[in-house]
């Protein structure tokens, strides 16, 4: 067991693709003003359950992205060494925009050889990494 190649698993029961990360959050409507006013994310889908509500949001509104939960009774506990990492462009123009909204910048951009580096938090205090990318390979297969 785990000892077949990639190659040998078959495509009906592996994964296709990397779909979301689920966020814990205490208010939905502040956590999705942060990731469509600060990251420019777009709402994938949105349940109101009883007791819950989930929000998917990604890039363009198509996964992958990161699923908002909130939930009663439940409180937010971010990881302190977790993050949840987007690719972006601008690495410097993105933390002044998130800045400028108020939110906080926990970590200022910086170089890490070719590539530019930031960290931000949302309203939960979930930490997101802004990485540009650049010497990286982006798809296919890895380096």
């Amino acid at each position: 067991m785990g000892s077949e190649s990639p190659d040998r698993v078959s495509a009906a029961i592996s994964v296709t693709a990397f779909d979301h990360i689920r966020l814990d959050v205490r208010d939905i409507d502040a956590a999705e003003r942060f990731y469509a006013d600060a990251l420019g994310l777009s709402r994938v889908v949105r349940y109101e359950l009883a007791d819950r509500v989930i929000l998917q949001m990604a890039p363009g509104g198509r996964p992958a992205g990161v699923e908002l939960w909130q939930e009663r009774n439940l409180v937010p506990t971010p990881h302190p060494t977790h993050h949840v990492a987007f690719r972006v462009a601008d690495v410097p123009a993105l933390v002044e925009h998130i800045r400028a909204l108020g939110y906080q910048v926990v970590t200022e951009p910086h170089q890490i050889k070719q590539e530019t580096v930031a960290f931000v938090a949302d309203p939960d205090h979930h930490t997101i990494e802004l990485n540009d990318f650049l010497g990286r390979p982006t798809g296919g297969a890895p380096a």
